[in-house]
């Protein structure tokens, strides 16, 4: 009976792994056919639209800093309630002294590398598809952005590697290029993409021009995050205060897109697929310039210094250790539950650790005094030795002067 409850265990134990990875895996997918509409609850208001695969507890930030989450879905259409309205302009006040994430390069080099998980990515309008296989037009926006950074200094590492096809495993395909470029150092890293919803939702207008608007998604599956979202609140305070319009959002989506690589990574949706592709390009050259100010400081033409550096947000020094901390607390909370199953029970189990803990109390104390014993009957055999071989050389010298004593006498008795 104790066997089957232990196999019944172990099973439900893997059955939990495997359904929480290909969740993560199903949550980086997108819809097939159609795209997901979030309504904040109780009115007809539409909060956002994707087409990226919507789940219960996901967030949104929308373009005027309203939070909400995700309280319901019913196939492509979901419900979500406001939480609060979020200061993104703290993101920006954060001062250095608080923390940094990462000192800049001594080199003082700027490096920002682009990649393209879902490589086939294109924009119907100017591309004639939605989906070309290995080469979409979405590498055109990512040239039109990597273009942008090298006018302003930045030294660009774009991949051109193709990740198709387009389905759950092109984030697993992706993550390998991500590290070969993670090999080069870079200050950040952009997965560049486009969405797939109607052309209103992305359309927008800075300076008074039409533009694809930008998106921005982190992922929720993350240890790291705090130190994401930090980065994207202060791409999108950036964006607001000095292209207002652009950033349209940040979506956080159960998935995690890479994003546990490095502190300083997004993903970036520019645009549609109904959108034009120029408009696209417009809107990620302003995000060039979004980016710059980010990394490197809002006088990022000048000399290279360590002063361009992303703050953290408040707590954000505490998040790898409350990671780790939880990680081990979860660890250690399944090992003692098999350990109870196992032994029959808490009872069982309780007077196991007792036995355990004073059996080896007892073997740790026994061992000490046994030590201590040997040391001192060390110590006094060396000391019997001592006076042995101090007794020994009396002996002798007294046997070395024998003769000399009775020649002495010998001698007086002559004269």
């Amino acid at each position: 009976m104790r066997s089957k409850i232990k196999r019944l265990y172990i099973y439900l134990l893997i059955i939990f792994i495997v359904f929480s990875f290909f969740s993560i895996v199903h949550a980086e997918e997108e819809t097939k056919d159609g795209y997901f509409t979030v309504y904040e609850e109780g009115t007809n208001d539409i909060v956002f639209r994707t087409s990226m695969y919507v789940t219960v507890g996901d967030q949104y930030l929308d373009e005027n800093n309203n939070l909400y989450e995700v309280t319901e879905v019913k196939g492509n259409i979901a419900f979500a309630k406001f939480i609060e309205k979020i200061d993104i302009e703290s993101a920006l006040q954060t001062n250095e002294q608080e923390g940094v994430q990462e000192a800049f390069k001594e080199s003082g080099q700027k490096v920002i590398a682009i990649y393209h998980t879902h490589s086939d990515e294109s924009y119907v309008p100017t591309d004639g598809k939605s989906s070309i296989p290995y080469r979409g037009g979405i590498f055109k926006v990512g040239e039109a952005l990597k273009k942008a950074l090298e006018q302003k200094g930045v030294k660009v590492i774009q991949s051109e590697k193709p990740h198709d096809p387009h389905d759950a495993g092109a984030y697993h395909r992706s993550r390998r290029t991500a590290m070969e470029l993670l090999k080069q150092r870079p200050d950040a890293v952009l997965d560049v993409h486009r969405d797939a919803v109607p052309a209103e939702e992305y359309t927008g207008s800075v300076n008074g021009r039409p533009v694809a608007q930008i998106r921005l998604v982190v992922g929720r599956q993350n240890p790291q995050i705090k130190m994401i979202n930090n980065f994207a609140w202060q791409i999108k305070a950036t964006a607001d205060k000095k292209y207002p319009g652009l950033l349209k959002g940040i979506f956080y989506g159960k998935g995690n897109y890479n994003q546990d690589l490095f502190p300083r990574t997004i993903l970036v949706e520019a645009g549609t697929y109904t959108n034009h592709r120029e408009k696209a390009e417009e809107g990620i050259q302003h995000l060039a310039d979004v980016i710059m100010a980010t990394v490197y400081g809002a006088d990022y033409q000048k000399e290279s210094t360590p002063q361009g550096l992303v703050a953290q947000v408040p707590g954000e020094r505490k998040s790898a250790g409350t990671t780790i901390f939880w990680i081990i607390f979860i660890a250690v909370l399944g090992i003692v539950g098999y350990m109870i199953i196992s032994t029959g029970g808490w009872n069982e189990f309780k007077s196991k650790v007792k036995k355990f803990g004073s059996s080896e109390f007892s073997n740790f104390l026994g061992n000490i005094l046994v030590k201590k014993k040997k040391s001192i009957l060390q110590e006094n055999q060396e000391e019997v030795k001592k006076e042995e071989k101090e007794a020994a050389q009396i002996i002798s010298d007294q046997d070395d002067t024998e003769p000399e004593k009775e020649e002495n006498k010998n001698e007086e008795n002559n004269l």
